[in-house]
């Protein structure tokens, strides 16, 4: 059996660890950078990637898992 990629909305090739993005963030998308690829463990064997966020001018960053599926390029 092959193994299936998942790919960015508007990306023509998989998600890898440093590629720039964009998520959901509340109402808005905002840029956001791979850090980490989690593989398949999310519910109905979704692949999953840990993103950081900058959310403020000052340089605070956030970080959390979101499906690989649900960004963009």
């Amino acid at each position: 059996m092959q193994r299936e990629t998942t790919t960015a909305k508007g990306r023509g090739r998989p998600i890898k660890v440093g590629d720039r993005v964009k998520v959901l963030f509340g109402p808005n998308r905002i840029p956001a950078v791979v850090i980490e690829d989690r593989g398949n463990i999310g519910v109905g064997g979704r692949r999953l990637v840990r993103v950081r966020v900058k959310v403020d001018d000052l340089g605070n960053v956030r970080e959390f898992e979101c499906p690989a599926d649900e960004l963009t390029s």
